[in-house]
């Protein structure tokens, strides 16, 4: 069953003409490995048990070509990430060198990114873009092409970060030893396979998973659960059809998970919950074969028959299409190949990804850029506190509240502060998944804080941007709210009094009604009606009052009237009564007392009318004239 096959290998040049064995892993979002082992001698002086020239190997491209033509049909470009002597049974050894696909060249350590409005293709070239060109050639071709909203990397490589998007996206990703490829090719290359002539042997199984779920995301904007289930059975050959069915009949019940990507719309929920199912159903049909065929290469396609002795002679029956997802590749120095391959059924659009790490956000600084969210949702665009190759504004993010809702008169009920723009924030992840940060409060640094007047906690307050204050003292325990230091309301509990404070003046002021009060000592009470009672008694007292008449409104009179149930006292060093016209006094007894004189003088005459009686009379004389 082997075949001895043509092979060439070389590093950064050097040929490599003779060696003892040659393996290479090749699978789906993971690194390949590969291990080349040959004579001591070949590279290093034959008396020296030394890595002298052997060394330099690290860290160089190692270059496998192999196949059973002219044309070498498979290729295999990988990174030399460590070079060793092996030795035994007192034999110079071996030179053992060993590593990576250039897949390695994009895992170089946890790294952090935030992404915005940015489709796959942009955000997986931007995530490599300073790997080394000549080393990593990439093809990326996504099929899911639309822009999407918001995205982290969050202390992941940049490879880790990829192979999450392939498994959240359900994109292919994979080296085919070439070029790392994201996103399914175009075409795949196709190699035909015959159990008995070149596979040695063939594992082909079905297996049952739990298919009945339902997957839902909350969409804050719109206020909406958006959910979906499978829509299909992606069903394809009778045995996955089979297959699916006795899941369906195992896994009755029905499951629910929250989406972990984010969504905008129905549509997009539906797309993702489909695209995970036909992921799920990938594997419930798998296969596993050996042989000797050097066209089997990593996502090709394998058209695999079987070939049966019967009564008239050997008969060619066929099994079916697959696709390789794992392939494991063994060469020795005399052209002896074998390898062993895993797969599924060929007509598997998404494939499932067990190797993604989901990763576990910290709460994390962020800086507010802007404050003015375009739908009066009191939203916050802010920027990472991250040294990273890309670092774009967040989405529009929620912020925490001590309290909020609607209330008895609709929106706003609660504690309705938004953080302003350059204000340091602190930023957390809803369900601990990264795709949903969402804004906690806003914290102080060194250059914003001052808490001098606020020691052992007696002090509390807000401060708005313009200075506007609502402070809360509870050593004196008052409360005080104003716009500056001249310009407050006060409420005192020891004293039970409130102080209005203003700097220039204090207005009071409804509908028709003003009161104003300036820093001049001016009062001034303007209004319609003015009505002033005093149980007991009202006080005025002037150097000078003045009561007159404005302009009385059409079908009014001019008229003023002044009353108490008790008593007016009206005290001055002057007053002046004066009536345009005439001047009534009315009472069952009017007294005028005068400690000197009292006069009373009229223009023309003075009509003085007792009715019965006028009495007149002077201690010492009266005087008529």
């Amino acid at each position: 069953m082997e075949t001895k096959i043509k092979i060439d290998i070389s590093i950064e040049g050097t040929p490599i003409t003779h060696f003892s064995s040659f393996n290479l892993d090749q699978r789906f979002n993971e690194h390949h490995t590969f291990q080349l082992r040959f004579n001591h001698d070949q590279i290093e002086n034959t008396n020296k048990i030394t890595l002298e020239r052997s060394k330099d190997f690290i860290g160089k491209n190692l270059t496998v070509q192999f196949g059973r033509g002219e044309d070498y049909e498979h290729q295999f470009i990988g990174k030399i990430t460590r070079v060793e002597i092996a030795q035994s049974h007192g034999f110079q050894g071996d030179i053992v060198v060993s590593g990576f696909s250039p897949s390695i060249l994009i895992d170089r350590g946890p790294d952090l990114g935030s992404y915005l409005n940015k489709d796959l293709k942009t955000i997986v070239e931007k995530a490599t873009a300073d790997a080394p060109q000549n080393d990593l050639s990439m093809s990326i071709a996504p099929a899911y092409t639309l822009p999407i909203d918001y995205i982290i990397q969050y202390r992941e490589s940049d490879f880790e970060f990829i192979n999450r998007l392939s498994a959240e996206y359900h994109e292919w990703f994979y080296y085919d030893g070439v070029k790392l490829n994201f996103g399914k090719p175009a075409k795949l290359d196709e190699a035909t396979l015959i159990y008995g002539r070149d596979l040695n042997s063939l594992q082909y199984g079905m297996q049952i998973a739990p298919l009945n779920y339902k997957k839902f995301s909350y969409h804050s904007q719109q206020d909406e659960l958006l959910s979906s289930q499978p829509s299909g059975n992606s069903g394809g050959s009778p045995d996955l059809s089979h297959a699916i069915d006795a899941s369906n009949q195992v896994y009755s019940k029905s499951y629910n998970e929250p989406l972990e990507v984010r969504v905008n719309s129905q549509k997009e929920i539906d797309t993702f919950v489909n695209d995970e199912h036909k992921a799920i159903v990938s594997e419930l049909l798998n296969i596993m074969g050996n042989g000797d065929n050097p066209r089997v290469k990593l996502g090709s396609i394998v058209s695999i028959s079987t070939s049966m002795r019967g009564i008239t002679g050997f008969e060619v029956q066929d099994f079916g299409k697959f696709l390789v997802t794992a392939v494991y590749h063994q060469l020795d120095g005399v052209g002896h190949y074998q390898n062993t391959f895993e797969g599924v059924s060929a007509d598997s659009e998404k494939l499932s990804v067990k190797q993604a790490q989901k990763p576990s956000p910290d709460m994390q600084l962020a800086i507010v850029l802007d404050n003015d969210d375009p739908k009066k949702q009191g939203r916050v665009k802010v920027q990472f506190k991250w040294q990273c190759t890309s670092n774009d504004p967040t989405e529009w993010l929620r912020v925490m509240s001590p309290n909020a809702g609607h209330g008895d008169t609709g929106k706003n009920r609660g504690f309705l502060v938004v953080p302003e723009k350059g204000d340091q924030v602190i930023v957390a992840f809803e369900e601990g998944n990264v795709a949903r940060p969402v804004i906690m409060g806003s914290v102080y640094h060194g250059n914003n804080v001052d808490s001098s007047g606020f020691v052992n906690s007696n002090i509390k307050g807000m401060t708005s941007r313009r200075g506007s204050t609502l402070i809360f003292n509870d050593d004196r325990h008052h409360l005080t709210l104003g716009t500056n230091k001249a310009n407050y309301i006060k409420i005192q509990n020891g004293e039970q009094f409130l102080t209005a404070e203003a700097g220039s003046k204090i207005v009071v002021h409804t509908g028709s009604s003003t009161i104003t009060l300036d820093k001049d000592g001016n009062i001034s009470i303007s209004g319609k009606n003015i009505s002033i009672l005093g149980t007991q008694s009202v006080d005025i007292q002037s150097p000078k009052i003045t009561m007159g008449n404005l302009a009385p409104a059409e079908g009014a009179t001019k008229e003023q009237t002044a009353a108490a149930t008790n008593t007016i006292d009206i005290k001055a060093k002057k007053i002046d009564i004066e009536a345009e016209n005439e001047l009534k006094e009315h009472a069952q007894v009017i007294r005028s007392d005068s400690k000197l004189m009292t006069k009373i003088k009229a223009g023309s005459y003075i009509e003085v009318d007792g009715g019965k009686v006028t009495d007149i009379k002077g201690s010492t004389a009266v005087r008529i004239n």
